[in-house]
């Protein structure tokens, strides 16, 4: 009874502190918003409007922090009321641990406690990201912080299903494998006529999926291997024969989470891999065992790979088999009328049966569509991809050298088709079609 008295009152505190830096950290009104025309739903700001005394330092600092930030400087004080805010919730992720034995449970409590952190980061230091993205930015933070916390404990939740009825595991591996999935392949982040596609959904897939799942995912892949390898060998040997099997593997993996190496990505998959070994490998001893380690890192990185290669997939779908298709009519458009259509539905019936859309995901959004813009001798042809990619086309463009008393400007077709000397015989310089973007979205890590 006083256990489930304790954990009553842990969960009373917990949410208590969160509402508490959900309304004291949280982004205020905005000079043009008025503070009582606030819903209750709306974080007040109190932590940087309060005009209150022992608030005025930490207010200096935020103040101090947001003008380097302008600068292209660091401002060392900031650490000052990062760490004074992320403290209570450290401490209390911390006791939750000692309270919780259940894998979801502390996934919840690890994910609250690092949302609560990230409160205090965007509440003091970086209030413009909340101000910018409204109430998106609590929700986004928060889901990132979910999965960041299911990657984390994942040997601990495969460990824990394993001894489920089969319909259940099945059911908590679909749970885990199909939000990365379709969120890596249906949000864009660019098109705002798309449900959920305006910034900053893909926070999530970049940094939930792309950085957090793939880096644990090498981490838990090496540690159980190294695990495996540590109970080889008895004693001091065997710990130094796992904490080499460990990093070595994690070395070699570097490439699935990160395009170029630094010393610094080396060490965030190296060190974890080998510190897990160290503590969870020998037999018997209370944890996960290195089957369930090797287990967590193959759904995570095949899941999360998955996902990624579907997106790619799409965008060099609509970039390369789509796109050609309308870019072809558009040309035959100009050879015929000698000008681009006003709107891609002049293509329609004589050129195209149909306005193509290009597949952003498998289902289909009612902004789903190419956008064109028609720029009189040239025109523009855009779709919306993952990630941010926007990708846009435009046609080959011809530039006449400038003469005594004419201005350049685009080449109509039959200039680019007879190429004619400029002044003193230069010929004109002619730029060739391009899109904005490669046929894979860009790796950012």
């Amino acid at each position: 009874m006083a256990r489930i008295a304790s954990r009553a009152l842990f969960v009373v505190a917990l949410v208590g502190l969160a509402v508490f830096y959900y309304y004291f950290l949280g982004a205020g009104p905005t000079p043009s918003e008025k503070v009582e025309d606030l819903p209750w739903w709306r974080p007040m700001g109190w932590a940087l409007r309060l005009e209150q005394a022992p608030l005025a330092p930490l207010q200096e600092i935020a103040a101090a922090v947001e003008q380097a930030r302008h600068e292209g400087r660091w401002e060392p004080r900031g650490l000052i009321p990062l760490a004074l805010f992320t403290l209570p919730p450290i401490l209390l992720g911390a006791l939750g641990f000692r309270l919780f034995r259940s894998a979801l449970a502390r996934v919840l409590l690890l994910a609250t406690a690092v949302t609560l952190c990230a409160f205090a980061y965007y509440g003091w230091l970086s209030v413009e990201t909340w101000q910018d993205y409204s109430w998106r930015w609590p929700i986004t933070l928060f889901l990132t912080a979910v999965y960041l916390a299911v990657f984390a404990l994942a040997p601990a939740l495969v460990e824990d299903l394993r001894g489920r009825p089969a319909a259940v595991r099945a059911l908590g591996l679909l749970a885990f494998a199909a939000p990365i999935y379709f969120m890596s392949t249906e949000i864009t982040g660019t098109n705002p006529r798309m449900d959920f596609n305006l910034d900053p959904w893909p926070v999530i897939t970049l940094y939930g999926f792309l950085l957090f799942g793939l880096v644990l995912g090498v981490v838990h892949l090496a540690a159980g291997a190294g695990v495996l390898a540590r109970r080889r060998l008895a004693g001091s040997a065997g710990l130094v024969l796992g904490v080499a099997v460990a990093a070595l593997l994690a070395a070699a993996l570097r490439g699935v989470p990160f395009e170029r190496t630094t010393a610094l990505r080396l060490a965030v998959l190296v060190l974890p891999a080998a510190a897990l070994v160290a503590w969870a490998g020998r037999a018997g001893e209370r944890g996960a065992p290195p089957s369930a380690f090797l287990l967590a890192g193959v759904l995570m990185l095949g899941t999360v790979k998955a996902g990624q290669s579907q997106g790619e997939y799409f965008q060099a779908q609509a970039r390369d088999a789509i796109a050609p298709a309308v870019i072809a009519a558009l040309e035959r458009y100009r050879a015929d009328q000698e000008v681009y259509p006003l709107e891609l539905s002049e293509l329609v019936p004589a050129y195209l049966p149909g306005v193509p859309r290009p597949r952003v995901g498998w289902f289909e959004g009612a902004g789903e569509d190419f956008t064109y813009t028609d720029l009189g001798d040239s025109f523009l042809l855009e779709f919306s991809s993952v990630l941010w990619v926007q990708c846009a086309y435009s046609p080959a463009y011809e530039e006449e050298t400038e003469e005594e008393g004419e201005q350049p400007g685009p080449a109509t077709r039959d200039e680019a088709a007879t190429p004619a000397a400029g002044a003193g015989g230069e010929q004109p310089e002619r730029l060739g079609a391009a899109w904005s973007c490669e046929r894979k979205p860009p790796r950012l890590w």
